[in-house]
This record gives C-alpha cells, sequence and structure tokens, in this order.
C-alpha cells in the first residue's frame, strides 16, 4: 500500500471516530444555542387579579397577601395610573384605575439553564472540555479537507465550499 493511502486510511479511522465523539456535544451546543437564543431557560406565567380600585402602594400589600399562594411584594414604585410592584420570582403593576393587577412569575427551567451556561462557558471546568472539542472539530475540517481525492475532493470541488464558508462568516464581521 502506498504511502498517501496509507495516510488517507488513517485520516479516515481517527476522522470517523473523533466525529463520533463530538456528535453528541455538537448537538447540545447546537441545542443551548437555540434555547439561549430563544431564552427559553425560564418559564414565564402571566396572571391576573381583581382587585379593589385606587389602592394605595400600602394597600395594595395587604390586599396582595390576602390572595392564596402568592409571595410578599419586596418593592414598589408608584407611578400616576399604576403601582410597579416586585416579589421574589416575579413582578407586575397594578393599575389603579380598574383595580386590576396583572403580573408575571418566572420559573427557572434546571437543565435548559445547565445548557446555556455550557454554551457560555460558565460551567467550572467546561473550558478544557471546550478547548479539546475545538481542537478535534479543527483536526475534522482539515483531515476532511484530504479524505476524498478526484474530481470531488478538496482543491476540484472543496475549494468552493470552503472559500464559500470564510466569506460567509467574513460577510457577517464586515457587516
Amino acid at each position: 500500500m502506498k504511502a498517501k493511502n496509507k495516510i488517507r486510511l488513517w485520516l479516515r479511522r481517527i476522522h470517523r471516530d473523533a466525529g463520533y465523539l463530538v456528535v453528541g456535544i455538537t448537538l447540545v451546543y447546537a441545542l443551548s444555542g437555540i434555547f439561549l437564543h430563544h431564552k427559553m431557560g425560564v418559564k414565564t406565567t402571566i396572571a391576573t387579579i381583581q382587585m379593589a380600585p385606587k389602592l394605595n402602594p400600602d394597600q395594595l400589600k395587604i390586599e396582595w397577601l390576602n390572595q392564596s399562594n402568592l409571595p410578599s411584594i419586596n418593592l414598589i414604585d408608584e407611578r400616576p395610573q399604576q403601582i410597579q410592584f416586585y416579589f421574589p420570582g416575579g413582578m407586575g403593576h397594578y393599575q389603579k384605575g380598574n383595580g386590576l393587577a396583572i403580573f408575571e412569575t418566572y420559573k427557572d427551567r434546571p437543565l435548559v439553564l445547565f445548557m446555556s451556561k455550557l454554551h457560555e462557558n460558565q460551567v467550572k471546568g467546561w473550558s478544557i472540555v471546550a478547548d479539546i472539542y475545538a481542537v478535534i472539530l479543527a483536526f475534522l475540517a482539515l483531515s476532511g479537507l484530504f479524505m476524498v481525492p478526484g474530481k470531488n475532493g478538496f482543491l476540484r470541488r472543496g475549494i468552493w465550499w470552503f472559500a464559500a464558508g470564510i466569506l460567509l462568516v467574513l460577510a457577517f464581521a464586515l457587516v
């Protein structure tokens, strides 16, 4: 077997096995990127409560506490037509004119938040895994350039796709 073919054979074997390894990590990065970009780490619930109209901040706190299963209000910002209020895990506003309190509560989604932290490299020790992953991806990209010989190989067909990928990144960098 020619030396060139032996190198290509070993490149294929290593490329294949390294590819299997990074597929799992790539899927996690892809999903976490979607979760992160669409802010899916927190579930928001919106609710309303009808209260008496024209309450002042102190009266609002008392009437709020008389409702079942609501946390204590810990910050109030009074405005001419409404009162903004904040409580652990949420916030809302009370409309003075009609007595309607509209509020939202936030609940973390632990797995999604963890994946988002991985994506942003905020998990202790993950930067080492991320660096290894980047090196393996670079190897896969470079070894893949030389795996296919002939008319569908890198120097005949692949170079155009390679150039298109670089131009795509440059287009976004320059815009």
